[in-house]
């Protein structure tokens, strides 16, 4: 119960950590009951507005309160199911996949998200009134696109977009619910729900399996950082906050690796993978050289890749031309290597040379199985327009 207490105060002054938090150590019971006594606390408030507040008050009052638990079906039933659809149209695995992986997770976060933008209405509303309903509205979709760039590992630009479009979907949801009228009860018969659970009962029930896998998980390797020599453990976590966008977090882990294990050359990689990202070339290649040091092969030979990266980032065109030719000897078909590739000796002024590189990597993008092509789409672009430019 504390942990979850916290982690909704914590919603309040840092949503990041909170997210993170939840994941790891929320209870869907919590989330479930905490959302269903704000919405019942919303519900009182809004009935009382009906009756004795401005018109505009009682019209909004009348579409949204007449249902206590209307918005969190909604969010069940529509807007978590859709934004994992948005995830699934992208690229990122298929439907069915990422709802046992990831639905209860994001449902988790996104409850909890509602009770915390929501929360605050209800106790000020007396004083501010029906006006308060615009910024918790706009809160929530922060926190609950929050708890979406966090569970995939995404910008948060995308990760709002997501969620305005499932906001969309579950004010549908919520507009069919209520014209369908008296008709949707006749879903809710005992013979209904008792065919509907034989059949899809074991697909429910194995939409839990993601978030639990993942707590239990977590719950092992924090045990196992209490190993003085255990370096694999912090390694793994710092993934799990890597994947997060935590990356102080991460960066911590990764270094409390190396310190017990100095030929941990996987830490040396992400840290530099995380420098590089930050801008901070000198350090990337710092750590990128020595990961590479350690293993010439290290993740698929993709150290090359990044530290040819990182040169070109630091305007160490030749040795990034050099390390780049280096990865793309090995993995031809790779298109961000290619394009990497490409820029350095586009800034070498080895057009020709550029060129094929660009070509290259568009082909390697249209050659890939559609599952592949959304994660890597953005260096097709990115190579059309260098080619434009090298043939002006």
């Amino acid at each position: 119960m504390r942990e979850n207490i916290t982690a909704l105060y914590l919603l309040y002054v840092r949503p990041v950590a909170a997210i993170s938090r939840i994941l790891d150590r929320g209870r869907m019971w919590f989330a479930v009951g905490a959302a269903v006594l704000v919405s019942m606390m919303l519900r009182m408030w809004l009935m009382e507005v009906r009756v004795g507040g401005p018109l505009a008050a009682r019209t909004f009052a009348s579409w949204i309160g007449f249902s206590s638990l209307a918005p969190l079906v909604a969010i069940v039933v529509v807007f978590v199911p859709a934004v994992i659809l948005l995830r699934a149209v992208s690229g990122f695995g298929s439907f069915s996949v990422l709802m046992r992986s990831d639905y209860l997770s994001l449902l988790l976060c996104v409850l909890m998200a509602w009770s915390a933008a929501y929360l605050p209405f209800v106790l000020l509303g007396v004083l501010f009134g029906p006006a308060l309903l615009i910024p918790a509205n706009i809160y929530f979709m922060v926190l609950a696109a929050f708890g979406v760039r966090t569970v995939f590992g995404i910008g948060f630009g995308r990760a709002f977009g997501w969620t305005l479009v499932g906001c969309g979907a579950a004010m549908g949801g919520i507009a069919l619910s209520d014209l369908a009228g008296p008709l949707k009860y006749y879903a809710m018969s005992p013979f209904l729900l008792y065919y509907a659970y034989m059949m899809f009962g074991s697909d429910v029930r194995s939409l839990g399996e993601g978030l639990r896998s993942r707590q239990h998980f977590q719950r092992q390797l924090e045990i196992a950082t209490s190993n003085p020599r255990d370096a694999d453990a912090h390694y793994q976590l710092g993934l799990i906050y890597q994947k997060r966008r935590q990356y102080s977090e991460a960066i911590a882990r990764f270094q409390r690796a190396i310190e017990i294990d100095p030929t941990e050359a996987d830490a040396q990689f992400q840290l530099g993978r995380i420098a590089r990202q930050q801008s901070r070339y000198d350090d990337a290649i710092r750590y990128l050289s020595a990961a590479a040091g350690l293993n010439d092969k290290l993740a698929s030979s993709e150290v090359w890749r990044e530290l040819g990266a990182a040169y070109f980032g630091a305007s160490r065109f030749e040795e990034a031309a050099a390390a780049l030719a280096k990865y793309t000897a090995r993995r031809a078909y790779d298109p961000e290597g290619q394009y990497w590739h490409g820029k350095a000796l586009a800034t070498l002024g080895r057009s020709a040379e550029a060129r094929e590189a660009f070509r290259t990597c568009v082909d390697a993008v249209d050659t890939m199985p559609r599952h592949r092509r959304a994660e890597v789409r953005q260096w097709k672009g990115l190579a059309r327009k260098e080619l434009a430019n090298l043939r002006s």
